[in-house]
């Protein structure tokens, strides 16, 4: 990955309304055109050919390749190994750490509390592996999905400021209630999705995450979780292209928001591929975006350093997702793909995926502190670090 373009502080000259009231598109890209285009396409190329393989190749081909794609999501395209790049970005740069009083203690509070979950867990896995597994499961599929989406409520405003920058209007009064309502709708819909409902029409059909509750809700209450779905984003999509102009960037990322959640209704096999790999190549970029020095800095990485300093920090999970994937046996489902549960017992090998397991849990909570933009003094310092002071 080679650094961002500045493009969210590349002046873009405003455009007169299209004749006769036609919709205008905007490029206004919030990384770069290849960035954001990249975000999408790979996610959704890669679901893909899970989807493809699913359709043409015999079961015991299908599932490798099941397999490797969600690895490659999990620890390539980055949903598992973005984690440590949180504590890269305090290493280099302190006043995200520092942006609001009190906020060092609760991230270090917070760290050392995960750090106590993952060696719960470490013990659990021996002393009763199927309460260990599903305790897993469900943590990091409550936890990770709403990461997720909220990542997506994220973005979708940055796309709004960069829009707001180029002299576009703001969002209106129902784009906003709409923006604010993504992540409960959503998060809702797609646990029921993938604990409540289950993943065949057929009578013996599990859920798409069994942990023993058996099949709550009839495979018929798909279409209404479908039905909610697509009423929501058409609401949406009308109302966000009512404007005589637009941001196409945002429009596009908006079109891959809705692919993304759609896939997991529809088919999790596929959507837990797309999704996840959407996260991570998202953080990526924000990631390198935030470690660029700006004005007034002192800087402790020079640009050049940026993405090698990712990459060697990320490695250390990045090895360990390489020995579950060749340990993994079968597909292992859900947030963290072939990245959880994976069926060794060797002490060192558990305790170093108990780690990791802390350090995920440890970058959500540190998220929901340093992305509360809502404090003032938070939103000035992450404003500058990603370019929109």
């Amino acid at each position: 990955m080679t650094p961002l373009s500045p493009a969210v502080n590349s002046p873009s000259p405003v455009t007169a309304p299209s004749p006769g009231g036609a919709l205008a598109f905007r490029g206004l890209w919030l990384f770069s055109p290849r960035a954001d285009a990249l975000i999408v396409a790979l996610p959704l190329a890669l679901a893909l050919c899970t989807a493809a393989a699913n359709v043409w190749l015999a079961p015991g081909a299908a599932e490798g390749a099941h397999r490797l794609s969600a690895w490659t999501a999990q620890n390539l395209l980055g949903n598992a190994t973005h984690v440590i790049l949180t504590f890269l970005l305090f290493a280099v740069h302190r006043d995200v750490l520092t942006s609001a009083p009190g906020q060092p203690r609760q991230v270090l509070a917070g760290s050392l509390g995960m750090l106590a979950v993952g060696t719960v867990l470490f013990f659990t896995f021996y002393a009763e592996r199927t309460a260990h597994t599903y305790g897993v499961a469900v943590i990091f599929n409550v936890f990770g999905t709403h990461h997720t989406l909220s990542q997506h409520r994220g973005i979708w405003s940055l796309h709004g400021l960069r829009a707001g920058k180029a002299g576009l209007p703001g969002a209106s009064a129902l784009e906003r209630k709409l923006q604010q309502m993504y992540v409960p709708l959503l998060l809702s819909l797609l646990l029921v999705r993938i604990f409540f409902v289950p993943e065949a029409p057929g009578p013996d059909a599990p859920a798409y995450l069994d942990i023993g509750q058996g099949a709550v809700l009839p495979h018929g209450t798909l279409g209404v979780l479908l039905a909610v779905w697509l009423g929501y984003f058409m609401l949406l999509f009308r109302t966000v292209l009512r404007a005589e102009a637009v941001s196409g960037p945002k429009v596009l990322y908006l079109l891959a928001m809705a692919t993304a959640t759609g896939l997991v209704l529809v088919a999790p096999t596929w959507g837990y591929v797309m999704l996840p790999g959407m996260h991570g190549l998202e953080y990526y970029m924000l990631t390198a975006r935030m470690l660029e020095p700006r004005e007034g800095d002192t800087p402790r990485l020079p640009r050049k350093f940026i993405v090698p300093a990712m990459i060697a920090s990320m490695l250390p999970l990045l090895a360990l997702g390489a020995v579950h994937g060749l340990l993994q046996q079968g597909v292992v489902r859900g947030a963290l793909g072939s990245n959880m549960g994976v069926a060794e017992t060797h002490p060192l090998l558990r305790a170093m995926t108990s780690l990791g397991f802390a350090v995920v849990l440890a970058h959500y909570f540190a998220d929901a502190l340093i992305y509360r933009f809502r404090i003032p003094s938070i939103r000035a310092v992450m404003l500058k670090r990603l370019g929109f002071s």
